[in-house]
């Protein structure tokens, strides 16, 4: 007993090192453990260290006595087949492999009889783990077609999330997006790129990016981090990030995110860096995103720009690109940027403030649009345009020329003061404050730190000034404070993944209160009681689908956006589309709120908070993760 539970002991010491990625502890801790106790998993451990660890041959002859196809030892199980399946296809020898896949895949179904027959239902939990290895082997073969033939087979002993992301590849390489889509979008609380790989599956789907196929390893984040660290300075990585599927998709994930975030810079490098190193798919990119109503100015901006610097396009050519929902000609004209201070050229920005002060304006914004039709790209005379546009209240020309800055130097303190300025001056309070929150102020003039602190002073009273607007009902100052309160609700920390527990915590007593009795339930005295009533109510399927048959349109549409982006969205996404909760008030327990979210949220269907996503914190609204499932049946999403 004592030489077994040592040998216990050191098989979990050894799977441990293999999560942390410590392969040769974890090979010896599986070999001390072998030597007490000769057994297949310890093997099949041992095996998978050594493999992990780069070394294929020595991890096949761990193997080799429990594959012999001929007279298969009856301690082999589906894991040693699949594994040794890898291990061949490592080895390129494809045909071995798939005969070792096939023997697992058939191990695999005749345990599943034995286990039924025999009625020890403890062993089955742990036997089903075998369908990820399984194929994730088929996977390694490139075989998408069983990959995901293998899924649907055996789709009701899934226990990982891995069995939906394996089939989910297999899906986006064999074309079929929709589902590659659905797939991703049913685990997107495992890993922050599956919710974006759905959207570009999405758009693939419609066209909008041309197809291509991926890999199946998912590389950790501090993997990928590495790498595009590494493309800065390394061009041969740039290659790769733009020709490796999974990468490719990585970097396409990363431009969606990053634009929608207000990071135009990056999602335009990340769409630059695609066409310029993708081959002819990049190519097709480049072209797709000009011609596509789905991307914005400045992404065409950059695949234009890369397709010049590819030689696609020169200057003189005409160029299709859709603009305004628009299909138009644009004729390609190069103009370089004046980097260096030129006197001349200083000379007439100053004439051109000297006439704004005498009140022509119109002259001095035609003295520097001369410039720019001149093909004289000059950053101070594009700022001064730009805020004499701003002045005369031509805010989207102000913002194009802006744009154009941006291109050249997208971290300028002075770029970004302005740019923050226009946005306030469109009253688009949370553009003014991203770019507000990027100005490093650290090394300029005392005069400019002393506006920049005007300019924040401007937005903090601009949002306040909104949120008295928004919560004033009338002229009752106690409709803004129940709104404030509200709001302070909105603003407590909730991760994108959150369950019903967790999200139920941060809703006041008096909502639960509430929750109870819109759902016929008498409300417990202690919080915690209404707590645990709340979820055994919900995480009953009948009642759930009753609870759903009740809600409005609205509100459906709402539980489908977000479970259609992996179960969570940011709040302005889900307010923009089907309106905000202002006016909603915070005594949910005594008059239940309006709007379509506020709806949701009162039944703890949904639940807002903010969160931390890809190092910003953004408020967002999240379908609690047990529900996620039981909700997509009902919906049929």
């Amino acid at each position: 007993m004592t030489r077994a539970k040592t040998a216990e002991a050191l098989m979990e010491e050894g799977r441990e090192f293999l999560k942390q990625g410590n392969f040769r502890a974890a090979e010896k801790s599986f070999a001390r453990s072998l030597k007490l106790e000769e057994n297949m998993p310890a093997r099949n451990n041992l095996a998978l260290a050594v493999f992990m660890a780069g070394e294929p041959q020595r991890a096949l002859q761990i193997l080799e006595p429990y594959v012999d196809l001929e007279n298969k030892h009856p301690e082999a199980n589906p894991f040693t087949y699949a594994l040794a399946s890898k291990i061949n296809c490592a080895l390129d020898d494809k045909d071995r492999a798939r005969r070792l896949l096939q023997e697992a895949i058939t191990c695999f179904d005749k345990g599943l009889v034995e286990i039924r027959r025999s009625g020890q239902s403890d062993q089955l939990l742990a036997f089903r783990e075998y369908t990820v290895v399984i194929m994730d082997a088929a996977a390694g073969l490139g075989d998408h077609r069983l990959v995901f033939d293998l899924y649907r087979r055996w789709e009701p002993y899934h226990v990982s999330w891995q069995n939906r992301y394996l089939a989910a590849v297999a899906c986006f390489n064999l074309g079929r997006y929709k589902r590659a889509a659905s797939l991703w979008n049913s685990i997107a609380g495992e890993h922050p790129l599956f919710a974006a790989m759905q959207q570009v599956a999405f758009l693939i789907e419609r066209g909008a990016i041309p197809g291509f196929t991926m890999g199946y390893e998912l590389y950790s984040t501090e993997k990928l981090q590495d790498m595009i660290n590494k493309a800065v300075e390394d061009e041969e990585m740039r290659r790769r990030l733009a020709e490796d599927g999974f990468l490719r998709i990585t970097m396409l994930s990363y431009a969606l995110e990053a634009e929608a975030a207000g990071q135009y810079a990056g999602a335009a490098h990340a769409v630059h860096t695609l066409v310029t190193y993708g081959g002819k798919w990049g190519e097709e990119l480049g072209r797709s995103i000009l011609e596509s109503t789905s991307f914005s100015d400045r992404l065409k901006t950059a695949a234009l720009a890369a397709l010049t610097d590819r030689g696609v396009f020169q200057e003189g050519d005409s160029v299709p690109i859709v603009i305004d929902g628009t299909r138009r000609l644009l004729k390609l004209k190069k103009i370089p940027v004046i980097a260096e201070e030129d006197p001349e050229l200083d000379r007439i920005v100053e004439q051109a403030l000297k006439l704004k002060e005498e009140g022509r304006s119109g002259e001095a914004i035609g003295l520097l649009e001369n410039l720019l039709h001149e093909g004289k790209l000059y950053p101070r005379a594009l700022m001064a345009l730009a805020n004499l546009l701003r002045f005369e209240g031509r805010l989207d020309e102000s913002q194009e020329i802006m744009g154009m800055l941006e291109e050249i130097n997208p971290e300028s303190p002075v770029l970004l003061f302005n740019f923050a300025a226009l946005m306030l001056q469109k009253g688009d309070l949370e553009k003014a404050r991203a770019y507000l929150d990027r100005i490093d102020a650290g090394e300029t003039s005392e005069e400019f730190k002393e506006k920049l602190k005007e300019l924040r002073q401007s937005i903090e009273m601009a949002e306040m000034a909104e949120e008295i607007k928004a919560a004033f009902d009338g002229n009752f100052l106690v409709r803004y404070f129940e709104e404030k309160r509200r709001r302070e609700i909105e603003a407590k920390p909730l991760p994108v993944d959150v369950g019903l527990g967790r999200g139920l915590k941060n809703m006041p007593a008096n909502w639960l209160e509430g929750t109870c009795r819109i759902y016929g339930l008498e409300p417990k005295r202690r919080r915690k009681e209404r707590e645990e009533e709340i979820k055994d109510f919900l995480l009953d399927n009948r009642n759930l689908e009753k609870v759903v048959r009740e809600l409005g349109e609205e509100e459906r549409k709402i539980l489908k956006y977000l479970l259609s982006r992996g179960g969570w969205s940011r709040l302005r996404e889900i307010t923009r589309r089907y309106g905000s909760m202002e006016g909603d008030g915070f005594y949910w327990n005594e008059r239940e709120p309006q709007s379509p979210l506020g709806a949701l949220w009162c039944r703890a269907l949904v639940m807002v908070g903010r969160a931390e996503v890809n190092g910003r914190r953004w408020k967002i609204a999240a379908v609690p993760l047990e529900l996620r499932e039981g909700l997509r049946k009902i919906l049929d999403t």
